[in-house]
């Protein structure tokens, strides 16, 4: 049997006990959607597998890997930019001292993030909403910020001692590749603070402004120290 429109919906009138007619009012186009759902026509726009890999990465891992490329140019861009504009050389850079007094002044203000994270943690706390028993709510605001700031420890530990060595094995002219790296990783953290609440490409953006410059230091270390391969910084 067919099943038409016509057939499915015939036009019929019916009478009922106070001499009231009732009368079908189903249109054409009613009737065409109704018969399209019950015959099944109509076909389901295809998707993409997640697990099929374009030159080894799943549609899924590509944003972040132009995220990541993204994240080295703009660091060398911003590295690049401001030496080329800012000309700055310290008045004391003879002594060790001297150059880990610089390296401390910096590193105040790259703390500056988990320090405001502290606050923000503390007043949280007192939210009997953000806990479930003893422990913070998953993925609520308090949980979120509590893990930024772990992470922004973490992060921390591995600048220091990177600013540590370029202060101890750079000459005065290069000195100010540490405020410069210290801008980086401030602006870092405050992305990757705003993307864990918004975005998972903001925070894998600030992440990389993070952790990559301090990678790039202790490559630079390694191939002075290990092969005596000298790479100016300015």
């Amino acid at each position: 049997m067919a099943l038409d429109g016509p057939e499915l919906f015939p036009e019929y009138s019916l009478e009922v006990g106070n001499g009231t007619r009732l009368r079908n009012n189903v249109t054409s186009a009613e009737q065409h959607s109704i018969v399209q759902h019950h015959t099944g026509r109509g076909k389901p726009r295809a998707r993409r597998d997640p697990r099929i890999k374009y030159f080894g990465f799943t549609a899924q891992q590509w944003p972040f890997l132009f995220v990541l490329v993204g994240n080295w140019i703009f660091a060398l861009a911003f590295f690049l930019g401001i030496k080329l504009i800012w000309h700055w050389v310290p008045a004391e850079w003879a002594s060790a001292g001297d150059r880990l007094a610089l390296v401390f002044k910096v590193a105040g203000f790259a703390l500056l993030p988990g320090i405001v994270g502290i606050c923000v943690v503390s007043a949280q706390r007192l939210d009997p909403t953000m806990w479930v028993g003893r422990m913070a709510k998953p993925n609520s605001a308090l949980d979120i910020n509590t893990r930024f700031i772990l992470n922004t420890f973490e992060q921390f530990t591995a600048y220091l001692v990177a600013m540590a060595l370029v202060g101890l094995y750079s000459p005065a002219e290069e000195a100010r590749a540490l405020p410069i790296l210290t801008m980086l990783f401030v602006l870092g953290r405050t992305l990757f603070w705003i993307g864990y609440h918004k975005s998972p490409y903001l925070r894998a953006f600030g992440f990389g402004l993070t952790f990559y410059p301090t990678v790039a230091v202790y490559i630079w270390y390694v191939l002075f120290t290990l092969f005596g391969i000298r790479i100016p910084l300015f």
